[in-house]
């Protein structure tokens, strides 16, 4: 994990955890239903193991999504607590040269003061 919390972008954090969370979430549906068609089969040892996959994923889901919405408070915090330190022209000035070295197609050394 970066030491640098207010160098992570919320909106990118915020759309791995969708993404994660959605994957997750799709294939405990999947393994429900694979289960539910074993069991109609009557492969019960089957349908049990997938059922078990199935909460083992949407638990997972739960877990992922309450971490990554704790990093999300943590690096909010830390970009709080950081921007009032600074003044409104310093951090002004370290937003643009981060958002210019992101639109590089190479990668840019930024050099801090």
């Amino acid at each position: 994990m970066p030491t640098d919390l207010t160098a992570i972008d919320l909106a990118t954090l915020n759309a791995v955890q969708g993404v994660i969370v959605a994957a997750l979430r799709n294939q405990c549906c999947q393994w429900e239903q694979q289960s539910s068609d074993a069991a109609a089969d009557g492969r019960l040892s089957n349908a049990l193991m997938l059922e078990h996959w199935a909460f083992a994923a949407d638990l997972l889901a739960g877990v992922v999504s309450t971490e990554v919405s704790s990093l999300f408070g943590q690096a909010l915090n830390a970009r709080l607590t950081w921007s009032s330190t600074r003044s409104v022209g310093d951090q002004l000035l370290d937003s643009l040269t981060l958002e210019v070295a992101a639109a590089q197609s190479e990668p840019v050394e930024v050099l801090s003061a």
